[in-house]
């Protein structure tokens, strides 16, 4: 039985060998025409779907919530939209907070667009906040507050505001005030943020160090913004941002 079995594996073994592969002889390649009228069916009604939508979105951004004087870039080290976003957030982040907020700070990656003078509408704001991150609330010690700077100024400039920075163009940190006093080591500092960054993220590692947190999941940073522009225009003022040395490069 043994050879048998033996014998009938050898065969199996033959005739594999013996089978001719599959193998390569050509590619050949060309354009497949695609006549208009077999799309055309298709293509109106997904047209249709997506100036529905267009609509939609349209009838969103629309609306407008206040006036630029002045047109609103984004640079290093600082920039007038790099504070503004600054502003804003340290403005409307008191209205949430238990305790007095000293600082705020946003990653100058997350503001996707500049705001042009004139018309600001949902739109532009949508366009320079488009994620959907949240308030976040967190307290820092003096030693963490400097680890954040040294953070800030090795990527030459973030969105601040509450406190200023002297950097090096090699981005190391020369010094840093809050509310015009130098940092206290041993003190304690409370931050507004997103909850990305209250994370870690963006090489702002320091930010994940903090205690008491207080997260927001229901007020987006885009909503707080909207909410600023309405204030300033139903108190007849437009936006408005300069660069004023928050964070200033010392010049060799």
């Amino acid at each position: 039985m043994k050879r048998l079995y033996g014998l009938y594996l050898l065969l199996l073994f033959i005739a594999a060998a013996c089978v001719q592969r599959p193998e390569l002889v050509a590619v050949d390649g060309g354009n497949i025409k695609v006549v208009a009228v077999e799309c055309e069916g298709r293509a109106s009604k997904v047209r249709a779907i997506l100036e529905a939508g267009r609509a939609a979105v349209d009838s969103i951004k629309r609306p407008v919530l206040g006036e630029a004087a002045v047109s609103l870039e984004k640079y290093i080290p600082e920039s007038p939209l790099m504070n503004f976003a600054a502003d804003a957030l340290l403005e409307m982040s008191q209205r949430y907070s238990s305790a007095e907020v000293d600082i705020a700070i946003t990653n100058k990656g997350g503001l996707r667009s500049n705001i042009a003078a004139g018309t600001v509408t949902f739109g532009d704001i949508y366009n320079v906040f488009p994620f959907e991150n949240t308030l976040a609330l967190l307290t820092l010690t003096g030693e963490q507050l400097l680890q954040l700077c040294r953070e800030v100024a090795s990527v030459g400039g973030e969105a601040i505001a509450g406190m200023r920075l002297v950097i090096t163009p090699e981005g190391e940190l020369v010094s840093v005030t809050v509310g015009g006093k130098p940092v206290d080591p041993a003190g304690e500092y409370r931050i507004a943020t997103s909850d990305y960054l209250a994370q870690g993220n963006d090489k702002m590692t320091a930010l994940a160090l903090g205690g008491n947190r207080e997260v927001l999941g229901n007020v987006t940073i885009r909503d707080l913004m909207v909410q600023y522009v309405k204030e300033l225009s139903a108190q007849g003022k437009k936006l408005e941002a300069v660069c004023d040395g928050r964070i200033t490069v010392k010049k060799q």
